[in-house]
């Protein structure tokens, strides 16, 4: 008998959590805008879930008018601080190669993974366009251009590895008292490194990290992003396709890293979802859709009615969906100027709709539901996977055994609540199907995530 494959699964930190409209809730706590124990309780929440790691995205811009990034807190000193109340769960770091500097980098990377024992891996973003003018916070540093970050972000990678494994041999404590000599003679290295963008002497002033390798992981969809993470990652943060073409950018992913003579089940891709969960399906659809109902959408409805061909003037949007639009007689693209292809798992509309309806929904949901549904996945750009435990692990299964992912990064919509229900309901579930550990497995997050490759 074959051994099932296995999900990775990270839990995202957030001071509000990821919707841009959950935090309205009267359960909802925001005070992880100011109180730090809110995120230090998604990790205690993620551990004991057996979850492989969490992810506080950082941030460089000032983007105060932005919900989602008006206070990031920084990364690294996140993961210090939580990595002293967890013992197994790994913490995926975010640096902005554009920015930031790989000497500074990499002695807090070396420091992190000593100090976690081997539970660090490296978030490598390189965008320099973002809202929020991160240029303007960096005064007269050099930033390089749309032509040269993807160069940039490689030497800066070279550059972070050669400092963590080629600055110190791992036997350096001599540690001889009576001879007196604290380090062995030879056992550092300057790496001299003269680049384009980057001079660096070395060696690094931290110790080797505890892992082999600090695993890297790549997001972006332009060609020379996918040529960085094919080179040098070992992790994508990958947009959510679908099933059908998911396959088709799984395959083509692993086969390039295949061909760079790479093992491509060391490599994981790892898609965002933002999961509403429940005890039954009806409690979930439920807290669904009054999130949805939190949110304005005057401008949908309009939009509504060019896309299906229906005229939607007349109609109340508490009109049941089923009443007004004869799904069978849609176009056949009806949905595609609404919804990113990002967020459909399948090419034909109609069936869709009727995925919406019957498990996102519910098939007694209202044109306003059916809106803001609309709405929140052309903002999220990732699926909104809503349901009981046994729907969310049936997507999370069918989507493994698909070969459209090899884990999932849970965006939890707000705190508390969703990511303490998923460990509690989803978690047993997926263990009982023998598709997510029981126990840690490896001491180190490298070992959990199964990214060593050819290091």
């Amino acid at each position: 008998m074959s051994t099932r494959r296995t999900l990775r699964l990270g839990l995202a930190a957030y001071g509000t959590g990821w919707d841009l409209d959950a935090w309205r809730l009267p359960e909802a706590t925001n005070a992880g805008l100011r109180d730090p124990s809110v995120i230090l309780d998604i990790a205690r929440t993620a551990e004991r879930g057996k979850l492989d790691y969490v992810f506080a995205g950082s941030a460089l811009g000032s983007e105060p008018d932005r919900l989602n990034r008006i206070h990031r807190w920084d990364n690294f000193v996140y993961a210090g601080h939580a990595a002293a109340i967890t013992k197994n769960l790994g913490f995926v770091m975010s640096v902005n190669s554009s920015f930031e500097h790989p000497y500074s980098v990499a002695r807090q990377l070396a420091t992190l993974d000593n100090f976690n024992q081997g539970r660090t891996a490296l978030n490598v973003v390189f965008g320099i366009d973002r809202d929020g003018d991160p240029v303007g916070n960096f005064g007269r540093n050099p930033v390089p251009t749309e032509e040269t970050k993807y160069a940039r972000a490689r030497e800066f990678t070279d550059v972070v590895n050669r400092l963590l494994y080629d600055s110190w041999d791992h036997d350096f404590l001599l540690d001889d008292k009576p001879g007196g000599t604290l380090v062995r003679p030879g056992s550092w290295h300057q790496i001299d490194f003269s680049g384009e963008h980057f001079d660096v002497r070395g060696p690094l002033n931290v110790p080797p990290p505890v892992q082999s390798h600090i695993p890297i992981v790549q997001v972006g969809l332009s060609e020379e992003s996918l040529r960085y993470g094919a080179d040098l990652a070992q992790l994508r943060f990958s947009p959510y396709f679908g099933i059908s073409r998911g396959k088709e950018e799984y395959r083509r992913l692993k086969e390039r890293v295949a061909a760079n003579g790479r093992d491509p089940e060391k490599f994981k891709i790892i898609p965002g979802i933002t999961f509403y969960p429940g005890g039954t399906a009806r409690e979930a659809r439920a807290k669904f859709n009054e999130i949805n109902a939190l949110q304005l959408t005057e401008a949908l409805p309009a939009a509504f009615s060019q896309a299906l061909g229906i005229d939607l003037s007349g109609v109340r949007d508490s009109e049941r969906v089923l009443s007004v639009v004869d799904i069978d007689k849609l176009p056949d693209d009806a949905l595609s100027p609404l919804l990113s292809d990002r967020v459909r798992d399948t090419k034909d509309d109609r069936e869709l709709l009727r995925q919406i309806l019957g498990t996102q929904i519910g098939e007694d949901a209202t044109l306003r539901e059916l809106y803001h549904y609309v709405q929140r996945a052309r903002h999220a750009q990732q699926p909104a996977v809503v349901g009981d435990a046994k729907a969310i692990a049936d997507w999370l299964e069918e989507n493994l055994e698909e070969e459209v992912l090899d884990g999932v990064q849970l965006f939890p919509p707000y705190h508390r609540g969703p990511a303490d229900l998923f460990v509690d309901l989803v978690v047993p579930e997926l263990q009982r199907r023998g598709i997510f550990r029981t126990e840690y497995e490896a001491p180190t997050l490298q070992g959990l995530l199964d990214t060593d490759d050819t290091y």
